[in-house]
């Protein structure tokens, strides 16, 4: 009879923070490539304001760039509709009550939307409701443009839509760098969770939606 083999503590910490990673980078559309800071550039009140056109904050949370640049796409929209927009990310944004409309956008990381953003509809919930305001949400799932896809992104979505009803809901795909990632990082995308790389966001879907908010918001 084979004797088992002992495990330390050390090789069993290792070997689940691994698996762990696994979970997360699974569940969360952008997981851990979703750590390294973007590296856009953002434009602040891209159309100068007069004092009659209104004030469109649009607030997001990106960690990897994804999702700042859907942001930066979406403000264009609106700018060139009239509106005196402002794309921050949300840990900058320091007084809604300052505009007349607001988008709120998050990336998805392990089935929800990151708790920053999150927190952010929350706390700013009285004003939120008093205004219109819409969300976007960036996910990997969306990869597959399927009914099945959409129906899993829309149940990540559905607890922060509890929190403030939008005039709009966008979902969008994500994006995975991997060549952004740490050694372990990469290999657990390659090897255990066989996730490519790939930009797939639809950037006509995402215009077309933003088409449609100047007649909601502005």
């Amino acid at each position: 009879m084979s004797e088992k083999k002992k495990v330390s503590r050390r090789q069993f910490l290792k070997t689940a923070g691994i698996a762990t990673g696994a979970v997360v980078l699974a569940c969360g559309g952008l997981g851990a490539a979703a750590t390294i800071p973007p590296s856009v550039d953002f434009f602040e009140k891209q159309s100068k304001g007069n004092g009659k056109m209104k004030k469109v904050l649009i607030a997001y949370s990106s960690k990897a760039g994804s999702t700042s640049e859907v942001a930066k796409a979406i403000g264009e929209v609106l700018s060139k509709s009239g509106a005196d927009v402002t794309v921050e990310q949300i840990k900058n944004v320091k007084d809604v009550s300052a505009y007349q409309a607001v988008v709120v956008g998050s990336l998805i990381r392990m089935g929800s939307w990151v708790p920053e953003a999150k927190n952010f509809v929350e706390k700013n919930k009285a004003v939120l409701e008093k205004v219109p305001t819409a969300f976007f949400t960036t996910s990997l799932t969306l990869k597959d443009d399927t009914d099945e896809a959409h129906a899993k992104v829309a149940g990540y979505v559905e607890p922060i839509l509890q929190i403030v009803k939008p005039v709009e809901n966008g979902l969008f795909g994500g994006k995975m760098d991997t060549s952004k990632l740490s050694f372990l990082d990469k290999l657990i995308i390659e090897k255990m969770i066989k996730e490519t790389n790939g930009d797939y966001r639809n950037w006509d879907e995402i215009n077309a939606w933003a088409e449609k908010l100047p007649a909601l918001m502005i």
